[in-house]
């Protein structure tokens, strides 16, 4: 197993929300979190939609079919109206993957996260092919993102080279507003 698959993973939402909330609300985590990911991206997709979920047909405006998956049309407002899309839980859709150049700044996001670790089963609650997205993105020294497809917008997984990983370990736990799990 390679380093860089055990990813930075940090909480979206305080504990006692966690992904008990109403998928079709704008929640902090959007504007605080979501969005500055989402400008600095060079690439976003959603997984596992099909013809007939409901989550394409309402958010077909900002989606574009790329290969099994749907790529964001970043010339289009992706977050605000689409709160469902973003929030989805229980498999209502795959993860979200953002691909982010390595030398993006974590530091004013970290500081609206919670309880940051490391997580050595990032397939669970994840599709297989973003998970592979991100390892990849991270073996070409850029940074992959994965919203869980499982649980919305609770978590994010950050898959980046060792020394980097590290870093935003450390960066992560100096600046979030929760550390510990109990």
């Amino acid at each position: 197993m390679t380093d860089f698959y055990l990813p930075l993973c940090v909480n979206l939402t305080p504990r006692d929300v966690r992904h008990h909330y109403n998928e079709h609300e704008a929640l902090a985590a959007h504007d605080k979190v979501i969005r500055p990911l989402f400008q600095k991206s060079f690439d976003t997709f959603v997984y596992g939609l099909t013809d007939k979920s409901e989550l394409l047909t309402v958010n077909r405006d900002i989606l574009i079919k790329d290969r099994g998956k749907y790529r964001f049309d970043k010339t289009k407002e992706c977050i605000t109206g689409h709160e469902y899309l973003w929030n989805a839980t229980a498999w209502k859709r795959g993860s979200i993957v953002m691909i982010l150049k390595k030398g993006f700044d974590f530091t004013d996001i970290f500081r609206h996260v919670y309880r940051p670790g490391l997580i050595e089963t990032p397939n669970s609650g994840n599709s297989p092919s973003a998970t592979k997205k991100c390892k990849e993105a991270a073996g070409k020294g850029d940074i992959g993102i994965c919203l869980p497809a499982s649980n919305g917008i609770e978590w994010i997984q950050i898959y980046t080279d060792l020394e980097h990983r590290d870093k935003l370990h450390r960066l992560a736990y100096d600046n979030c507003k929760e550390r510990d799990w109990s």
